[in-house]
């Protein structure tokens, strides 16, 4: 696909990320759970979809190819985020800082309105940590950092690419 194409279709991926959120959303919602695997998949696609927010909005601020952008950043969201901190979008798209490495895999971010959340390593996920947490407060995380983490698509949406 040539550039041009590639960075049309990137404004598309921030939507595409949104509907996996919402989508792990409406799944809690619904059915609070203590099913560990089905909480890990909550965490992959939740991990994946923010992961895709970022690749959206790295591709319409910069010139990079689609080649360019699987061999530089691959999966590795930690250095997705230092390029967009290195182009000031951090703030652009409500993120703080850099994220905070709390856990092997395991990532903090803050974001502009002080809220945290928490994003697996998407190359390691499969690895689920379970912590000294009931079903209802790791349903709850879920719950919050989807949210938090559609107020950034939200973000993401209304910046005009540059």
């Amino acid at each position: 696909m040539n550039k041009y194409l590639f960075q049309r279709t990137a404004k598309y991926w921030n939507d595409w990320a949104c509907q996996s959120v919402k989508l792990v959303k409406d799944f809690l919602v619904s059915d609070i759970t203590e099913d560990e695997p089905r909480f890990r998949s909550y965490y992959i696609l939740l991990s994946y979809a923010f992961e895709l927010m970022l690749k959206s909005r790295l591709v319409m601020v910069t010139n990079i190819s689609e080649d360019e952008l699987i061999k530089i950043y691959g999966h590795d969201v930690k250095k997705i985020l230092q390029k967009l901190k290195d182009l000031n979008e951090l703030k652009n798209i409500g993120i703080k800082d850099l994220p905070e490495v709390i856990k092997q895999y395991i990532y903090k971010i803050e974001t502009t309105d002080s809220k945290i959340f928490y994003i697996y390593d998407f190359t390691n996920i499969r690895y689920y940590p379970k912590e000294d947490k009931d079903s209802w407060e790791t349903a709850n995380i879920i719950l919050c950092t989807a949210d938090i983490m559609l107020s950034i698509s939200n973000k993401i949406r209304a910046i005009e690419v540059k």
